[in-house]
């Protein structure tokens, strides 16, 4: 018997979504941990470990992600 697992292996027409998928997820994490940290901070909830770090991680990943884009966007009006 064997298991099909397609859903791992995006096609080539399919790949765009997926990576989609996973930004959309990454930036729903991320915003939980905003958030978590926000909810620690003011709240008598306590602070769970790694939060902070995650909501610095993924404002650089983010932060990197939008200069990426911006200099694509310049190379290409410059290009053109």
């Amino acid at each position: 018997m064997t298991v099909s697992v397609t859903w791992l292996q995006p096609r080539c027409g399919h790949m765009r979504v997926a990576l989609r998928r996973a930004a959309v997820g990454a930036y729903v994490l991320w915003l939980l941990a905003v958030v978590l940290l926000i909810a620690g901070n003011y709240t008598p909830i306590p602070l769970l470990p790694g939060v902070h770090a995650g909501v610095v991680a993924g404002a650089a990943v983010f932060t990197l992600l939008g200069v990426g884009q911006l200099a694509r966007w310049g190379y290409r009006r410059l290009a053109s």
